[in-house]
């Protein structure tokens, strides 16, 4: 009689401590031991890993699920895309921007077990109306609260988002600074006030090309909300979380930050690895208005910046902010154009393994921690996930680091976004097989998970 459901051997195994050569072995969706692959208990299903990578499943805390689409048209084919690219659990921003969080996260709890394919986890939006709702959150598995700077005036009327100031940043900092953590402030960092008086001279000339919405938003107004934002942690005693941090300055303002005591988290994306708006992917010369998202893809300085700040602890986690579009929902007007550089989820880890490890940009182990060890860490989750650990959930991704790729749109998996800002990109280093709770949900870019298996996980409040 099989002593354990399934055996991974001999694959390399990767966490942030150390790489070795080991075998694994799963019962009841928790992984049951590691140990040499001559020591593996017998198993129902054996996975043969020669030649391979054994990572911890990749958490992408940072995605938009639903977002021109009903929520429950989409949830399956957004995670099928997370699948598809080794994230075995997501964190959903829920559009609690006219209802409370709560009760768009019975909504969105629903869909998630019908649908989903791999499991996940949610923040909360935060407008004046619901700062009440701070300290109910964590009773239903929330302690995570997104602050949106950087909304105000066009943008925010056409997705129906209530602007706050300073002083809703204010008092929902000191009620989740009263909560400690691991609850923590996520905000938007763009000072909006003077970038629609930049967006209003540029707009009038009349420009239609992809690096005027850059020039809208330039990196000073990243800059000053950051330090704002810091500045308010500071005095209420916050735990501050800065989303889809894009700028060069960032490893500095951290490392600032951080010397006079305040407990702040740095996240960037792909995007603002891999691309910028000074020599723009031949995509955006064909459809500037793909280059609508906030912030901007910046400059090379902030490209090769952010992989220093990944590269030397300064920057905590990559996420994808996955906001996917059709090319007619982008249209052919960058001013009125939807926002989002659409299906990232499913390229965080290609991009991180091809060009972050494979040209030396970071080793593997700083990859599983920033992909995968940190997320979980953060939104309290390191109980199941993120590591390869006896006693946490068998979440795991197999990579191939020499198998090559040329990626094009209609390779990849979101249902509701024709392109891609990696089109044509020659990628090396690429997911071959991921596992939710040791069930097979992808396997050689095939996807074979089905909805109803996927878990909401509440987020450890205490």
């Amino acid at each position: 009689m099989s002593q354990v459901d399934l055996v991974i051997k001999n694959g390399t195994v990767v966490t942030p401590g150390g790489i070795i050569s080991a075998g694994i072995a799963i019962k009841d969706g928790k992984i049951a031991a590691i140990m040499d692959n001559d020591l593996l208990p017998e198993a129902e299903k054996t996975i043969n890993a020669t030649g391979k990578h054994v990572l911890p499943g990749i958490i992408d805390p940072h995605v938009h699920y639903g977002y021109k689409h009903p929520i429950e048209d989409a949830m399956q084919g957004d995670t099928e895309a997370a699948a598809a690219g080794g994230v075995t659990t997501f964190g959903h921003f829920l559009r609690s921007y006219t209802k409370s969080p709560a009760t768009v996260m019975e909504n969105d709890k629903k869909v998630l077990e019908e649908k989903a394919i791999v499991d996940g986890f949610f923040h909360a939006m935060m407008v004046n109306e619901f700062i009440h709702d701070i300290p109910n959150c964590p009773e239903a598995g929330i302690n995570s609260f997104k602050f949106l700077m950087g909304y105000k005036g066009p943008q925010a009327e056409a997705m129906g988002i209530v602007p706050i100031d300073d002083g809703v940043l204010y008092e929902g900092f000191r009620q989740i600074g009263e909560l400690g953590r691991p609850a923590w402030a996520m905000v938007h960092a763009e000072n909006i006030d003077i970038s629609l008086v930049i967006r209003k001279k540029i707009e009038a000339e009349g420009r239609q090309d992809f690096p005027a919405w850059n020039d809208t938003r330039p990196r000073f107004v990243e800059e000053e909300a950051m330090r704002r934002a810091i500045f308010i942690a500071k005095v209420t005693n916050c735990p501050l979380y800065i989303v889809h941090c894009t700028i060069a300055e960032t490893a500095q303002i951290i490392a600032e930050a951080r010397a006079q005591g305040v407990e702040v988290i740095a996240e960037t994306c792909p995007q603002y690895l891999t691309h910028s708006s000074e020599y723009p992917d031949p995509i955006f010369d064909k459809h500037p208005t793909l280059g609508n998202v906030n912030p901007p893809l910046r400059d090379k300085e902030s490209n090769e910046k952010l992989w220093e700040g990944l590269r030397d602890g300064w920057i905590d986690v990559v996420a994808s902010d996955y906001a996917p579009a059709t090319l007619e929902q982008k249209g052919n007007d960058i001013w009125k154009a939807v926002m989002g550089v659409g299906n990232i989820t499913e390229m965080i880890l290609p991009v991180m393994l091809s060009e972050g490890v494979n040209k030396g940009r970071i080793t593997l182990e700083r990859l599983v921690e920033v992909c995968s060890y940190n997320p979980a860490k953060i939104f309290g989750l390191s109980d199941r996930k993120g590591k390869i650990a006896v006693g946490a959930d068998a979440d795991i991704v197999l990579v191939d680091l020499e198998k090559k790729v040329r990626v094009t749109a209609d390779m990849l998996h979101c249902p509701h976004c024709d392109w891609t800002i990696y089109e044509g990109w020659d990628i090396k280093g690429w997911p071959t097989m991921t596992l939710v709770r040791g069930n097979v949900v992808m396997e050689d870019g095939n996807i074979v998970g089905k909805p109803g298996n996927a878990q909401y996980i509440p987020c450890n409040c205490k």
